[in-house]
């Protein structure tokens, strides 16, 4: 008996996108000013966060004109449009649009030693970007403030084989950005040396793209 090629469904994908900005370093010492700056002088701060021992700015971060912030934001908008593309490529459902409108909101953070986020996830958008701006340079175990990303499928309690993993650790770089969907599970590890570990952070909402109302930031 001959049988046909089994063919192989790719469902419920989870795509995590990863980019580093090119030559970065005075970039970043632009923006790690900016962020001590507003700090510093107690502006743009904001008290619903799940930040331990560190700082968060409010959800604006990224309404400036200062230089190194347009020059993030351009690098940024076109990530979410790659992620975008590849998302729609491997969508298995026929309501998926075939392009999106997106915009976002953002805020930068700055964790300490000792700094870490409990695992949560983000509601009521669509991605969560992250671009890290400066992480401490002494010594420290390879899970220091990393940022783990948890299987965000329900029924994995029960039905995980021994080969698999439950999580996914990635190291901060300076000039590194992520981007992953809204509803994957993820923390922040705890920060074990001296030093700042200073990240810029979005929510990006997305909706059907028409043509007389394009809404990118």
């Amino acid at each position: 008996m001959k049988y046909q090629g089994l063919k192989i469904n790719v469902l419920f994908p989870t795509l995590v996108g990863e980019a580093e900005f090119p030559d970065c370093e005075a970039l970043n010492r632009d923006l790690a000013a900016y962020v001590r700056n507003q700090e510093q002088n107690g502006r743009n701060y904001s008290q619903l966060t799940s930040v331990n021992n560190g700082w968060q700015s409010s959800l604006n971060f990224l309404n400036s004109e200062f230089t190194a912030i347009k020059s993030l934001k351009h690098f940024i908008n076109d990530q979410i449009e790659i992620f975008l593309k590849e998302w729609g490529k491997v969508s298995f459902s026929s309501s998926t649009p075939s392009a999106f409108q997106y915009n976002y909101i953002s805020w930068a953070v700055i964790l300490r030693q000792g700094g870490f986020q409990h695992e949560h996830i983000h509601t009521k958008t669509d991605l969560v970007g992250i671009y890290y701006v400066e992480v401490p340079t002494a010594p420290s175990t390879k899970t220091s403030g990393n940022l783990t990303l948890v299987d965000p499928r329900s029924g994995r309690v029960t039905s995980r084989s021994n080969w698999e993993t439950a999580h996914y650790s990635i190291s901060p770089k300076p000039g590194k950005f992520l981007l992953f969907p809204s509803f994957l599970p993820h923390r922040v590890n705890q920060v074990e040396t001296a030093g700042e570990r200073i990240s810029i952070n979005l929510d990006v909402t997305l909706r059907p793209y028409s043509s007389g109302n394009s809404d990118k930031i």
